[in-house]
């Protein structure tokens, strides 16, 4: 019951008990009477007053009840961007994997001469034959076995023109099992040990991204800038720009 309903039955209750006063003199109920139609008059004027404020109470919840499904119309909408845009910069990440398979592939080939396999002495192990069946590994999802087989490969290799490919690689499979903080020591050695070497673009970007993961924010955008700056054409450097929010 509401408070206008309420008062009105207060109302009219005493009023039927003014009416029913029957045996009073004739002075007393004109009084009476003329008292009753007063409070009737301001019972009626109140009511009015109370239905206005029950009106701007239910017009001032519905706007509270708008104005929240707006926001979170709103929340929804950017949540959704920023997954579009992660999806994004994730796939050209992607992308950069593949490619930088393909070339590994490429640079092996050409490293390694028909005449230096053939002069291999039988039973001593082969350089390309390794570093494709660790690559083999890797590129199946076959992580721990691909980081062995390049570690191996390093230790029988360390000065092939794939060397720091193969330390890559090596990081890239702690990134590709999530272990992100093994992934940054291992590209950071590719960094170290062959400055002189193509693959630091593609190490520093997944150091970012590896600092992202792990909630570095700092550290990340920090990464991200130094790349941008030292190698600012390659494509790792776009990629660094769009998760830093830049323009080309």
């Amino acid at each position: 019951m509401t408070v206008r309903r309420a008062f009105l039955a207060l109302t009219l209750g005493s009023a039927l008990m003014w009416a029913g006063s029957s045996c009073a003199p004739g002075g007393y109920y004109n009084t009476s009477q003329s008292a009753l139609d007063s409070l009737l008059t301001s019972q009626a004027a109140l009511a009015k007053r109370i239905d206005a404020m029950e009106k701007k109470l239910d017009i001032t919840r519905e706007g509270v009840a708008s104005s929240r499904a707006t926001t979170d119309t709103h929340l929804v909408e950017i949540s959704q961007r920023l997954d579009v845009l992660d999806g994004k910069l994730e796939a050209s990440s992607a992308r950069v994997s593949q490619l930088s398979l393909k070339v590994d592939t490429v640079k092996q080939k050409i490293s390694t001469s028909d005449s230096t396999r053939a002069a291999s002495p039988a039973g001593s192990p082969d350089p390309e034959t390794m570093y494709q069946a660790a690559y083999s590994d890797i590129a199946a999802g076959r992580y721990a076995l691909g980081r062995e087989a390049f570690q191996t490969y390093l230790k029988s290799f360390p000065d092939t023109d794939v060397a720091d490919n193969a330390q890559y690689w090596i990081g890239e499979s702690y990134y590709g099992q999530g272990d992100f903080a093994n992934a940054i020591v291992e590209f950071q050695k590719v960094i170290d040990n062959y400055p002189k070497g193509d693959k630091i673009p593609a190490a520093m970007f997944k150091i970012g991204l590896s600092q992202s993961r792990l909630k570095q924010t700092a550290e990340s955008q920090k990464t991200y800038k130094a790349l941008i700056q030292k190698y600012p054409k390659s494509p790792e450097a776009a990629l660094a720009k769009e998760r830093l929010g830049q323009k080309s």
